[in-house]
């Protein structure tokens, strides 16, 4: 469909964000399979703890012992993590910058990683909303008459 009384237009297609919205909230809250899971094992392998997002990350981190903690980031584990099965390069590279810097404690660490997730994924504010029809949803109340 042309019209002779305008001259063509040069329109520019901006990227849609959907897409990576939705991995964002899979990754923050969703369930990735097994092999894409992290796993805290500790120095020795006495531990198998499955994280299969990051919230449960988060937990999992702010829960095992400082040796356990201490092990992976020293191995470079998660910044592995999230570069591998994550698959997010610039979240990883900057967990590198932590891992490498060998001052630090154990909880100072936790803290920047935390903080690092927590300002690349969008973790939820609040618990879901409960579905119509089931007994953890609302109920309306007949209005008093008075």
């Amino acid at each position: 469909w042309r019209s002779a009384e305008r001259a063509p237009v040069v329109v520019r297609l901006v990227p849609s964000q959907t897409e990576r919205r939705r991995h964002i909230r899979k990754y923050a809250e969703g369930e990735l399979p097994p092999d894409r899971s992290f796993y805290f094992r500790g120095p020795e392998g006495k531990l198998n703890l499955r994280a299969q997002n990051l919230i449960l990350f988060m937990q999992l981190a702010d829960g095992v012992d400082d040796e356990t903690w201490m092990f992976h980031l020293r191995e470079g584990d998660y910044s592995s993590w999230f570069r591998k099965r994550i698959k997010d390069e610039r979240m990883a590279e900057e967990a590198v910058q932590i891992e490498r810097q060998p001052q630090l404690s154990a909880n100072e660490s936790r803290s920047l990683m935390r903080a690092l997730i927590e300002r690349y994924y969008t973790l939820p504010a609040a618990p879901p909303l409960p579905m119509p029809g089931t007994d953890a949803a609302p109920t309306r109340q007949p209005p008093e008459d008075g």
